[in-house]
């Protein structure tokens, strides 16, 4: 019911007028045609409907009890499309650092104070737990303009840095992922890109976990052993109109899963939940700092996408052993850092 609902509120029937411009019979293309044989191009318009992605503003309210005071104060507001907002905050709130674990949240429910009713499905309340005061260091970022690649310089790697202590480093992962295995990543996200089949207007944003059958006996044990019959497990998908909101619906997904649920993803607490299994996440289009920021404070260790990287995207990828893959296809890749992880076995 959930994911029906979501769909009815992310997309909407609107009226259009399509061109077209027909060939006139030389063969050549409407282009062409209408370039250099005027006198032959025939014009086509007809009126239809179309389905087209909604883009609607996202009002995320924290509320906490400090010295037995309630605090409130409005953390970000962000155009997004709407369902699965419950994700999105999650996710958004832990990229930011200004959650650890999913248990400092009470609850997260929509306000109702809108008397028009319209603003009932897009303004959220985040209720901490007693003793839990949110580290609201970045709400000065989100009273800022920015960019979809957030703020930009050493400022933000540095603020990153300060985030997350978190080690992606592990020696298991050296030489795991068989590289052929990511010629069909792309492929297999976009089978399941529900909203951009009727709109072509959104983002995808998977999240894949790395399995591999490890057979008995001392050669198992060899790191590229462990690397044959290996799958690559398709986990969460999401979509929106941005990008990063894409991914803050997979990490919510991903801190809400089972085997994550009430522990941390950073540091060493992070260990026996996020060491034995690489986890990738796959970006459509280009690949920005933020994205990065993103996919290490989740502690994922593998971020692919379609597009180019920045290059304060590599530098944070460089600082904390991200392996960072870009352009990838059915034909390729490039690995601007982390290749360790990778092998032709």
């Amino acid at each position: 019911m959930e994911n029906t609902a979501s769909a009815l509120r992310s997309t909407k029937t609107i009226n259009k007028v399509s061109y077209s411009f027909s060939p006139g019979g030389t063969g050549k293309s409407a282009v062409l045609a209408a370039v250099t044989e005027k006198n032959q191009r025939t014009l086509i318009r007809k009126t239809s409907t179309d389905t087209v992605i909604v883009e609607q503003p996202l009002q995320i309210t924290l509320s906490w009890l400090a010295q037995g005071v309630v605090e409130n104060r409005v953390f970000t507001i962000t155009m997004r499309t709407p369902g699965h907002d419950y994700l999105l905050i999650i996710g958004l709130l832990h990229s930011e650092g200004v959650i650890k674990q999913l248990s400092d949240i009470e609850s997260i429910k929509l306000e109702s104070d809108d008397i028009t009713g319209q603003g009932g499905q897009n303004e959220w309340l985040v209720l901490f737990n007693a003793g839990v005061i949110p580290d609201l260091s970045s709400l000065e970022r989100y009273m800022m303009s920015y960019s979809s690649c957030g703020l930009c310089g050493t400022t933000s790697l540095k603020t990153l840095e300060l985030k997350t202590v978190i080690n992606l480093s592990f020696v298991e992962h050296k030489n795991v992922l068989v590289a052929h295995s990511l010629l069909l990543l792309s492929s297999k996200m976009r089978g399941q890109q529900g909203l951009f089949d009727k709109t072509g207007g959104v983002h995808g944003v998977a999240l894949f976990g790395l399995e591999c059958n490890r057979e008995q006996g001392g050669a198992a044990e060899l790191p590229l052993a462990r690397s044959l019959h290996q799958k690559l497990n398709l986990q969460h998908i999401y979509e929106d109109i941005g990008r990063h909101n894409a991914v803050d619906k997979v990490i919510g997904a991903l801190l809400t899963s089972n085997d994550v649920q009430n522990k941390s993803v950073h540091g060493n607490s992070a260990k026996s939940s996020q060491q034995a299994r690489l986890c990738l996440l796959l970006v459509s289009g280009r690949i920005s700092f933020e994205i990065v920021q993103k996919t290490i404070m989740a502690g994922i260790h593998v971020l692919v996408g379609v597009g180019a990287p920045s290059d304060l995207a590599i530098q944070a990828a460089k600082q904390f052993d991200l392996t960072l893959i870009g352009f990838v296809s059915d034909k390729g890749f490039n690995v601007y850092h982390g290749d360790w992880r990778l092998t032709n076995a």
